[in-house]
């Protein structure tokens, strides 16, 4: 799998004093693991999962500030991850960024209206994905 990350001169330099707390889910386990080992190049401290429950347990646990979900996962597919974790009070506020293959307006209303706050669609741009880990590290964390 061919992996491209932004140049590390592209990130201001003490990134990991900002760093977030981040969740990978997707039940494509190179995939989720690529995803962790690129966003912990960026300073931030990551987790990953397979499933969706094992999601939910560990979002409860770990307490991430953003979890990147795959949508098309079996069993309990990334929309039910997401509306279980807007339903549950210690989850609630959590930033959301679907990643799927789907991209169409259909798919993209249906991740809002599930509770996703951002929709990225696979393969994932790494330079996309870094822009906007920047800006979340950048909101004031409560």
């Amino acid at each position: 799998m061919n992996v491209s990350v932004a140049d590390d001169a592209a990130w201001p330099e003490g990134l990991s004093e900002n760093g977030l707390r981040v969740l990978v889910v997707d039940d494509n386990r190179q995939s989720a693991m690529t995803l962790k080992w690129a966003i912990e190049g960026w300073g931030d401290e990551v987790l990953a999962c397979y499933d969706g429950p094992t999601a939910l347990q560990i979002a409860r646990e770990f307490k991430p500030e953003v979890i990147l979900l795959d949508i098309g996962m079996p069993g309990m597919d990334g929309i039910a991850v997401c509306q279980a974790l807007r339903a549950a009070h210690e989850t609630r506020s959590v930033k959301i960024i679907a990643q799927t293959g789907w991209g169409d307006d259909a798919m993209r209303r249906k991740t809002a209206e599930a509770g996703f706050d951002l929709h990225l669609v696979k393969p994932v741009n790494f330079d996309v994905l870094g822009e906007m880990l920047a800006l979340l590290r950048l909101m004031p964390r409560g």
